[in-house]
């Protein structure tokens, strides 16, 4: 690539200038050569080039070593040493500061052009791993799931937050444990340490766990190589807890319901075997249910008798006060009186009436059953 930055730190004169002049006729901006460690540090700070040159031996008190170490660690700047020094010493300080290339001198201009382009090339690589890695890590804390990825081994090769919270340690100190050592506190389940064996078949294994007393969905799902062999496992958990509390009232009120549907047909069965028209109001009067005889009776069905009040069945000349006012006011347990009744068509029909309160909600009922005979 061209008008790359390159800074040259280099402390023979002649030398600096021409490999500075070499890397121009190479396409590279080359703004200034360098001879300290301490100006080479200043300069990769006011610059920010691409790439450092270093001599290792340099005037000063630092040497190139020490340099490119702290450009390093304070602007992440990838370092090639320049050195006329190849012993195993040298060499084995030089690579304790991850430079990106060694060049011995003295060196030809192809080798130094290659060696820049591999260096380049290897920090574009090392910068894109990782924005990925900060993109993963990212995504993996956007979650309230605990997720980890672990190799075959279990040992915990990346984590969340919340997987470190699951397990109560420090979120720095899980990476490289072993997983199943977890079991003892309670971090995972037996079950899942048994599905993480046998997850190794490449097959995706989804369970349900108990941990420290609630319940999580978790997923175990194999990570294949190119070649379609398994090299780790991606583990992903949901708490399910406040999910499963509430399937189980859920299952409560279905049963309720469904033990309240059983006395109802009991209870309808029972009323349409009398032989008295039999009729229930709610706490204000409007009729929820009526039995068949009152059906047959008063010549309307069910579905028509709902939502009327009872006292719409009341004749002209009736003397028995069942108005929204008479359900307010009531507090007898049960009543016994006459009641002169009509039906849908306005016939009259002497009756007598008794009124019993049911399923009462403080001291009120709810509602109200009534019994009508015919007077003969």
């Amino acid at each position: 690539m061209v008008n790359e930055k390159i800074l040259v730190v280099e402390d023979e004169f002649i030398t600096g200038t021409d490999i500075q002049n070499n890397l121009r006729e190479m396409g590279y901006d080359v703004p200034v050569v360098v001879d300290t460690g301490e100006g080479a540090i200043k300069k990769a700070g006011e610059l920010q080039p691409d790439l450092v040159l270093m001599d290792i031996t340099l005037i000063g008190e630092m040497n190139g070593i020490e340099a490119a170490a702290q450009i390093r660690d304070r602007y992440g700047i990838p370092v090639i040493f320049l050195t006329a020094h190849s012993d195993d010493t040298t060499i084995t300080s030089a690579l304790e500061s991850e430079p990106f290339g060694y060049i011995v001198k003295p060196f030809e201009e192809r080798n130094l052009k290659s060696t820049i382009k591999m260096a380049l090339f290897k920090y574009s690589m090392d910068q894109k791993l990782k924005e990925r890695d900060r993109i993963i890590y990212t995504l993996m804390n956007a979650t309230a799931d605990a997720t980890a990825l672990l190799d075959l081994e279990g040992r915990i090769l990346a984590a969340n937050a919340a997987f470190a919270q699951r397990l109560g340690k420090p979120f720095g100190s899980i990476l490289n444990t072993i997983i199943y050592d977890y079991i003892r506190t309670s971090g995972i389940s037996q079950r899942c340490a048994e599905e993480l064996t046998h997850c190794r078949s490449g097959t995706p294994v989804r369970l349900e766990e108990e941990v420290q007393g609630k319940t999580f969905d978790t997923t175990l799902y194999p990570a294949m190589d190119d070649h379609g062999v398994m090299t780790s496992v991606a583990l992903f958990s949901h708490d399910i807890t406040a999910l499963k509390k509430v399937e189980a009232e859920l299952k409560a009120v279905n049963e309720q319901l469904q033990k309240e549907k059983e006395q109802l047909l009991l209870f309808t069965a029972a009323l349409n075997a009398m032989n008295d028209c039999a009729v229930i109001t709610n706490h204000l009067g409007t009729i929820v249910h009526i039995n068949s005889l009152f059906e047959k009776k008063f010549g309307l069905s069910d579905a028509e008798a709902k939502g009327k009040h009872i006292s719409e069945f009341a004749h002209e000349e009736s003397q028995l006060n069942l108005s929204q006012e008479f359900f307010i006011s009531y507090r007898e347990s049960d009543w016994a009186a006459v009641f002169v009744a009509k039906n849908k068509y306005g016939v009259k029909l002497p009756m007598t009436i008794k009124g019993n309160p049911i399923l009462y909600q403080g001291n009120r009922p709810k509602y109200f059953v009534f019994v009508m005979r015919e007077k003969m």
